[in-house]
């Protein structure tokens, strides 16, 4: 029997920047062929939704010809912003009959009526009398909001995935999760925790801080736009010797005005990483709570937030726990000319969610 290799597009609308990677996937073996990155205008998308289609679609034209294949079985996801994951635990019925009756008690723990809801549900358990379902929701609008740029394009997704699932499967595809683990994804906007084991995402939740309100902080302290606070943000440690938790008045009083702006700055984005890192920690306890004889036996940390020197570290003291970095492209088989060979190096850790889509699609083809 001949297996052809079937190839996937799959691309991450976020914040700042549109990320692609294509695939050929044979049974289970996933090589990556190509990959690109394309920066968006300021402000195009805001608090999770599009602003302005057109640009979105116009950037995402100019990407997707920069790579060598026409786009073929389309992957994308839907930003974390607006996405409530749950399980829920219902008798066995039919097809049918699961479909309405997850949809009445998804109505109970979102907070918008259930009618404004796209739906998905995973079995993940069962036995005799019960199955465990994961049930996604997230608004209609923002599923259309982010369709609107394909369809300008003429484009049709395969699949719309959401990020914490992508997440967990590539992790699972690099044989990361022999227990339970939390994914923390760092953003532009929002940061998502996740804590999953490799057939159940047991807690998923939004934090509304992300790379962004660094951004601002360093704008605001040191009087900038955006962008060169973002250039900037590039330039800071948090893990420097300017970066006391503690620093007196008196200290900043006796420093040279330009040393004293750097010091209140420095001071500012530590203390945004202080309160992203309590809220970590509250999610580990809720988990603790409620899984009393289940423990987080590894923490992994992505997203372009961490880009900012300094802040994984900063985050695992605050925690005390160790924060691993997920490697994206880690027992994937590359296939690259030295163009995208310098993507992957650059903006490595940025396309986590890009290749765990692709995974996610193939383990659910295989399973």
């Amino acid at each position: 029997m001949f297996f052809l290799a079937k190839e996937y597009t799959c691309i991450d609308i976020g914040t700042n920047s549109i990320k692609a990677v294509q695939f050929k996937a044979k049974k289970d073996k996933l090589t990556l062929i190509d990959i690109g990155i394309q920066k968006l205008p300021l402000e195009t998308i805001v608090d999770g939704l599009i602003v302005d289609d057109s640009v979105v679609a116009a950037e995402l034209q100019t990407l997707l010809r920069s790579l060598k294949d026409k786009p073929k079985n389309i992957i994308t996801t839907v930003p974390n912003d607006n996405l409530l994951i749950r399980n829920i635990e219902m008798p066995a019925l039919d097809d049918k009959e699961i479909r309405e009756s997850l949809k009445w008690e998804a109505d109970e723990q979102l907070p918008y009526p259930v009618e404004e809801a796209a739906l998905d549900y995973l079995k993940v358990e069962e036995d005799q009398e019960t199955i465990k379902y994961i049930v996604a929701a997230v608004k209609k609008n923002v599923v259309d909001n982010y369709l609107h740029p394909f369809k300008k394009l003429n484009l049709k997704p395969k699949v719309i995935n959401v990020q914490p699932m992508a997440l967990v499967s590539l992790l699972d595809y690099q044989v990361e999760i022999d227990s339970n683990i939390a994914v923390i994804d760092i953003g532009a906007s929002a940061t998502q925790i996740t804590i999953a084991n490799s057939h159940n995402i047991m807690l998923s939740r939004t934090i509304d801080t992300g790379g962004t309100n660094f951004t601002n902080s360093i704008m605001e302290v040191r009087d900038l736009d955006f962008q060169t606070a973002e250039d900037e943000k590039k330039e800071i440690d948090l893990n420097s010797e300017q970066n006391e938790e503690e620093v007196s008045e008196e200290f900043l009083d006796s420093m040279p005005i330009g040393m004293e702006v750097e010091s209140e700055n420095n001071l500012e984005l530590s203390n945004i990483a202080t309160r992203l890192s309590a809220e970590i920690t509250r999610s580990l306890d809720f988990f603790n709570m409620k899984h009393r004889d289940e423990e987080v036996e590894k923490i992994f940390i992505t997203g372009g937030g961490t880009r900012l020197k300094g802040l994984k570290d900063l985050i695992s003291n605050e925690i005390g726990r160790e924060m691993i970095l997920i490697e994206p492209f880690k027992n994937i088989n590359i296939k690259l000319d030295n163009e995208a060979n310098e993507l992957v190096k650059n903006y490595n850790y940025e396309f986590a969610v890009a290749v765990g889509l692709a995974v996610s699609e193939v383990m659910a083809d295989e399973s």
